[in-house]
């Protein structure tokens, strides 16, 4: 199938008007001559001259601007528009990077999300906290592939970052720009995955940290959390109501730094998607990109990176975007389905993909819905069946163990593979963004299998023969 093509806007602010050039070409050469030997050739020398003197001003954050009404923050601690109410987002000032950068960028050492240092919000190298997160494998299993039918599937395998889920992208940057700022306390309210990574990264950069999370949360993450130091705090109620409610009236009175996705600097940390998939992938671009998706940070992080890479020629394609979202908490897809240009909320009800448990992402929805429609992509809703099947499947087909919310970008692909939405072959990534240690509960073993044996010979054979037919 075709990637979506599109026309990106010229990289150069300096470049001549193309119909001055014309007319001033055809009527006098010489003018040409001393229109760019007047205006493109000093800045060009003075941008290399910056550049080699460490000053040039790639990567410098421009201003947080309101992407629905336009408002500038004055302050680079208010996360929310004043005139609408809506998340902020981060402007950088990467248009001088020249194609030349690609290759040097691409050479760096690091393997970690700070290998594209020029794309986060961050201005300063030494407040960079980070624990290795990023450039996890791309991986391609033949096995997985024929069982799915998609002989060009690769698995983006984040249950190896550093805490266990893509949290880590998002978290390294936030914390680091905390640091920057000067902040003593981060919070955050999370279903799991990102209370550990808070309190990790938190813990990392010297910052105390305290995370919030609703009652039936899954007693790994709340372990994990408390053993990076943080204090974690267990609430009656739910996650889009009781919980996020206190969370904002403990913003307002203790002065905590946000690490949720109403803070735009930690929503620039998912970019790296992007940016990895062009180094894995060697350039080329993906038909497809599938994400589980609970509040839309991911897919619209990753638009925005793919959409940096094509402003800068450094891509000439995009992918389509896929939400995948639990038929328990599918706020997206419906309203995708919809048509609504904002995500209309949903009650979400209880199912085994727990990181994606939301049904009023109220952030960043609005700016995901956008993406997936910009992308061309589409929004897909999965059973607690489907999902499941789709954790056993990654683990006994590719040897990787999932929580069931990092296998449902699995159970969207092989769905959507049978629909005919997705081509025999097209390029598809599955982004699989948590480790089945989050979430042991989930995984089916029955009582047989836990029941011990005599020792001989005999009940061996007898065992393995009842549970895989062994001869």
């Amino acid at each position: 199938m075709k990637k979506v093509t599109v026309a990106f806007p010229s990289n150069s602010s300096s470049a001549m008007p193309r119909h001055w050039s014309g007319r001033i070409g055809s009527a006098a050469p010489w003018l040409c001559v001393w229109y760019y030997s007047a205006n493109i050739l000093p800045a060009w020398i003075a941008g290399r001259w910056e550049r080699l003197l460490g000053r040039n001003r790639v990567g410098v954050i421009k201003a947080l601007r309101c992407a629905k009404c336009g408002w500038e923050s004055s302050s680079w601690t208010i996360f929310r528009c004043s005139s609408c109410g809506a998340v902020l987002e981060v402007l950088l000032e990467i248009e001088n990077l020249p194609s030349a950068d690609l290759l040097e960028i691409r050479k760096r050492r690091e393997q970690t999300i700070w290998r594209w240092f020029e794309f986060f919000p961050v201005e300063d190298r030494s407040a960079i906290v980070s624990l290795g997160e990023g450039y996890t494998p791309l991986l391609h299993s033949s096995r997985l592939s024929e069982k799915l039918e998609l002989p060009r599937l690769y698995l983006k395998n984040d249950t190896l970052l550093p805490t266990g889920s893509l949290k880590d992208r998002s978290n390294s940057v936030g914390l680091s720009r905390a640091k920057e700022l000067g902040f003593s306390t981060a919070a955050v309210i999370s279903t799991g995955n990102a209370a550990a990574s808070v309190a990790a990264y938190a813990a990392a950069a010297g910052l105390k940290s305290v995370v919030i999370v609703p009652e039936g949360t899954s007693a790994s993450k709340v372990l994990q959390a408390g053993a990076y130091g943080a204090t974690v705090v267990v609430v009656h109620g739910s996650f889009d109501n009781e919980v996020a409610r206190l969370y904002r009236d403990a913003l307002k009175e203790f002065g905590w730094y946000d690490c949720l996705s109403s803070n735009p600097y930690r929503n620039e940390g998912k970019k790296s998607y992007a940016y990895e998939m062009l180094d894995q992938l060697d350039g080329e671009i993906p038909d497809w990109v599938i994400h589980p998706t609970a509040g839309g940070t991911g897919i619209c992080a990753m638009w925005k990176g793919y959409n940096e890479l094509g402003k800068l020629g450094w891509i000439k394609s995009l992918p389509r975007l896929i939400a995948a979202q639990s038929e328990a908490a599918a706020p997206l897809v419906r309203s995708f389905e919809k048509g609504l240009a904002e995500v209309e909320p949903v009650a979400a009800r209880e199912t085994v993909a727990e990181s994606i448990q939301v049904g009023n992402p109220s952030s960043l929805g609005w700016r995901a819905l956008d993406a997936i429609r910009a992308s061309k992509g589409t929004a897909v809703a999965l059973s607690d069946d489907a999902i499941l099947e789709a954790q056993s499947l990654l683990a006994q087909f590719a040897g990787i163990f999932a929580e069931p919310a990092g296998a449902v970008s699995v159970a969207a692909a092989w769905k959507l593979r049978k629909q005919g939405v997705i081509g025999k072959d097209d390029l598809v990534v599955c982004n699989i963004t948590g480790h089945g240690l989050k979430q042991p509960s989930a995984v089916r073993v029955s009582d047989e299998e836990l029941h011990p044996i005599p020792p001989t010979l005999e009940s061996l054979r007898e065992h393995v023969q009842r549970r895989e037919g062994l001869d």
